[in-house]
């Protein structure tokens, strides 16, 4: 405690000093906390690099070019019931249309060959493209190289796409999305791209309103036991206040070190403001305390030595329960652990700036207007 009530002094006499403290360092972990994105994974950025499947997919991609494929679905959707529109996906119509769509995706750039129904028929066919049902039934009846190209119901056929282990995800997504736009549809049927890598775009675009909306659903549970333990609206939201700092400082950090928001990681956010608001209460609870039998600045001092040990135990532990978990095998709980780690750290800290600096200044505010009016 010797080493602590200095700083607790500083603080609690000098709140006007170490408010611009503050406000310097928030400024800065705004300005790089812009950089931090929010990142699609899949199964091979959960697994480690140096167990066998992983090794086998890079092997893969060093000799063949990439081991990640998309899909195009091309689908019989007819609107109505009694009409021309096709519900067989083995209409010559259809065929010609997946062959014209196979054979553009595969001048698309970071695509290294695309196969369908289409392709293979032509194929079978001598280079032909057949012109009647009856024909394509022939080549494709109880041929099982077609079971993975067309469903058994025959209302499905997909294209199938392999692409190199540089590509983009966005932007193939968006390619072939064009692609699908250039080449006339025959009536009733529907196309769009499929498959895990088409997810990516579509993860990245939920991430952040996900995040907002759990974060929204935190604060308001949050408040709510906040207003029912303080029953103030300044004691209530100093907490908030210094949960809403600590993530901004944490996510500064992730921005200075290059460590990224994935899908599988979203969620530490909530769960931080779960963990960091208990040092803002801890502390507040204390302050009010001392008020009783100090002034502002000797209640926030003693408060600060006498809180520092629980909250820094509490801290200790729960950074070691975090390392513990980033001790197994699948990286996306190391990445859990790792924002988790520092956004309790930093919740931390800024329990020990922030509110003796917001606590003191709002009781000195209060006080003087009470002065002002008894005058």
């Amino acid at each position: 405690m010797k080493i602590i009530r200095p700083y607790a002094k500083f603080v609690s006499t000098k709140p006007a000093i170490m408010l611009g403290v503050i406000l310097i360092l928030t400024l800065l972990a705004f300005s790089f906390a812009l950089n931090v994105e929010t990142v699609s994974t899949d199964n091979k950025d959960t697994l480690p690099d140096d167990i066998p499947a992983m090794q086998a997919f890079t092997t893969i991609e060093d000799n063949f070019g990439g081991s990640d494929s998309i899909m195009i679905a091309v689908e019989s959707d007819p609107e109505f019931g009694a009409s021309n529109e096709i519900r067989d996906i083995r209409d010559p119509e259809v065929i010609e249309y997946l062959y014209l769509l196979t054979e553009l995706s595969e001048h698309t750039g970071d695509v290294i060959s695309s196969s369908s129904a289409g392709t293979l028929i032509k194929d079978l066919n001598n280079g032909v493209l057949p012109k009647s049902k009856r024909r394509v039934l022939e080549l494709t009846d109880g041929n099982m190289l077609f079971d993975s190209y067309i469903s058994s119901d025959y209302t499905i056929a997909l294209i199938s796409i392999r692409l190199y282990d540089t590509y983009n995800e966005e932007k193939i997504v968006e390619d072939l999305q064009e692609v699908i736009s250039q080449v006339p549809m025959p009536p009733g049927v529907i196309s769009q791209v499929a498959g895990s890598v088409a997810e990516g775009p579509v993860m990245q675009q939920t991430i952040g309103p996900d995040m907002a909306r759990t974060s929204q659903f935190s604060i308001i549970g949050i408040l709510m036991v906040l207003f029912l333990v303080f029953f103030s609206v300044r004691y209530a939201l100093t907490p908030l206040v210094v949960i809403g700092i600590g993530i901004l400082w944490a996510f500064g950090y992730f921005g200075l070190a290059g460590i990224n928001i994935s899908s599988m990681t979203s969620g530490a956010i909530s769960m931080i403001m779960g963990i960091g608001i208990d040092f803002g209460i801890q502390t507040i609870t204390r302050f009010k305390d001392e008020l009783k039998n100090n002034k502002p600045a000797k209640a926030m001092e003693e408060t600060i030595v006498n809180v520092f040990k629980p909250m820094f135990t509490t801290t200790l532990a729960a950074l070691i329960g975090f390392q513990a978990m980033s001790m197994g095998d699948l990286t996306f709980l190391k990445e859990l652990a790792t924002i988790m780690s520092y956004g309790v750290l930093f919740c931390f800290l800024s329990a020990l700036t922030v509110v003796p600096v917001l606590s003191v200044l709002g009781e000195n505010l209060v006080n003087k207007f009470k002065r002002g009016k008894k005058k």
